[in-house]
């Protein structure tokens, strides 16, 4: 929707193809604008298995077009978490896919998991970013800016996972999260525990729980789509024991049962 001319709410849009193996979405979150009378809302960020480079601030009306901004790296996450949005709140995001905060960020997602950390303090390689930008004319150039970046720390030959791990986040993420430890590690030849030290090292949580992570979030993408008849059909179709076992699931996961979660 749209207030007093600037576009509210959250969008996303696909990266370009040079960057769709490392990159899961570009986005942008904007709050209600000053004046508008809204008071500060929640908003639920559910676990994805991602890790994010966010870009905050207040949008402006004076000579700059933004006021207290943060360049921040948030960490893959556990659980839900609410976060408070407050009137003139803008975020711009890029969402990296599991395995990637390392060789793009040089940051470390397990120890950043569950946080949301600003880049001087984690990352201070990425301050000189987050001064250009500030510098940018306009929101739409800091948005190309951060798609630029990306693109420039694809090309270097160091922006590239281990290929075992790559191998076995790939298996996670094309299964859906429906693969047993057992088996993704033989099929790799290694043991379970080398598993699982190599994918908690690259993407910052152990692979049963990505597992997790991503089977709900296929679970929410079908509740949402509405492409399934009812909650026994979705179970079935991400592997969930049945209806009871997935709704449990989304109430730990998303902190609401599945019904509130689809409104």
């Amino acid at each position: 929707m749209t207030a007093g001319g600037r576009t509210t709410g959250y969008v996303q849009w696909a990266p370009p193809p040079g960057l769709a193996e490392a990159v899961d979405a570009f986005w942008r979150y904007t709050g209600p604008p000053h004046g508008s009378g809204a008071g500060p809302t929640q908003s639920r960020i559910l676990p994805d298995g991602c890790t994010d480079l966010i870009f905050q601030f207040r949008a402006s009306d004076g000579p700059t077009w933004l006021a207290a901004p943060r360049l921040a790296i948030v960490g893959p996450m556990e659980r839900f978490a609410l976060v408070d949005i407050h009137a003139g709140a803008v975020s711009f995001g890029v969402r990296l896919k599991p395995g990637w905060a390392l060789p793009l960020l040089g940051v470390s997602p397990r120890e950043l998991c569950g946080l949301n950390v600003p880049v001087a303090d984690c990352a201070p390689a990425f301050t000189r970013l987050q001064r250009r930008l500030e510098d940018c004319p306009s929101p739409a150039r800091a948005l190309a800016l951060l798609q630029e970046t990306f693109t420039q720390r694809m090309a270097s030959p160091l922006a590239t996972p281990r290929p075992r791990v790559t191998e076995a986040l790939h298996q996670l993420q094309s299964s859906g999260g429906q693969v047993r430890m057992a088996g993704l590690a033989r099929s790799l030849g290694v043991s379970e525990r080398t598993l699982h030290r190599d994918v908690l090292d690259e993407a910052g949580v152990p692979p049963k729980l990505l597992a997790r992570v991503l089977r709900f979030q296929r679970a929410v993408s079908l509740l949402r789509s509405g492409t399934e008849e009812d909650l026994a059909s979705v179970a079935l179709a991400c592997g969930y024991a049945d209806q009871a076992h997935l709704s449990r699931e989304v109430k730990e996961l998303s902190g609401v049962t599945p019904s509130a979660l689809v409104k």
